[in-house]
C-alpha cells in the first residue's frame, strides 16, 4: 500500500512539472524595444476547407516599456505567420473567426477574455503581461510554418 502511494505521488508530481512545462513553452519571441511577443504553441484545428487546416496561435504580448502602446493597431493586427515556401499567412479578422471556433468546438479550453481584450486594445499599459489564444490561420494542410512576426514591424523570427 505504501509503495501505491509513493507511485501514485510520483505520477501526479510529474504531471504537474509536464503540464507546467507545456504551459511556459515558447515556440518563438520576438522584441524591440517596446514589446516582447512569444508564440507559446500553435494548435491545428479541423473545419478548414479542403486541402486546407486551421492554426490557432496561443501568444504572449509583453509591454517592456514606460509607455501605453495601441497594440491592436500597432502590433496584434500584424502579426504573422510563414511557411517554408515564403508566403505569408495574416490572421486579420477572419483569424478572430477562427479561434472563436476553436474555442466553441473546445470548452473545456478557457480563454482569458480580459488577455484577449487588451491584446488587441489602444490601451496596453507599460510593464504588463497578456496571454491568451489570439490569431488563427488558414494554411494550406502540407504548409510547413518556419517563421512568426509582426510584419508592420519587420519583426521576424524562426519557428524552433
Amino acid at each position: 500500500m505504501k509503495n501505491i502511494s509513493l507511485i501514485t505521488l510520483l505520477l501526479f508530481a510529474l504531471t504537474f512539472q509536464i503540464n507546467a512545462q507545456k504551459k511556459s513553452d515558447v515556440i518563438a519571441e520576438i522584441k524591440n524595444n517596446e514589446v516582447v511577443i512569444k508564440l507559446n504553441r500553435l494548435i491545428e484545428f479541423g473545419g478548414a476547407k479542403e486541402g486546407n487546416k486551421f492554426l490557432v496561435a496561443e501568444i504572449t504580448i509583453e509591454n517592456i516599456s514606460d509607455k501605453s502602446i495601441n497594440m491592436g493597431a500597432e502590433y496584434t493586427m500584424s502579426i504573422e505567420l510563414k511557411d517554408a515556401k515564403g508566403n505569408e499567412y495574416r490572421s486579420g479578422l477572419r483569424g478572430a473567426g477562427i479561434v472563436s471556433s476553436y474555442l466553441a468546438a473546445n470548452p473545456e479550453i478557457k480563454q482569458d477574455q480580459k488577455a484577449y481584450n487588451l491584446c488587441y486594445g489602444d490601451n496596453f499599459p507599460a510593464k504588463t503581461k497578456a496571454r491568451s489564444f489570439l490569431c488563427g490561420y488558414e494554411v494550406p494542410k502540407d504548409a510547413k510554418i518556419v517563421s512568426f512576426g509582426v510584419k508592420k514591424k519587420n519583426l521576424w523570427t524562426d519557428i524552433k
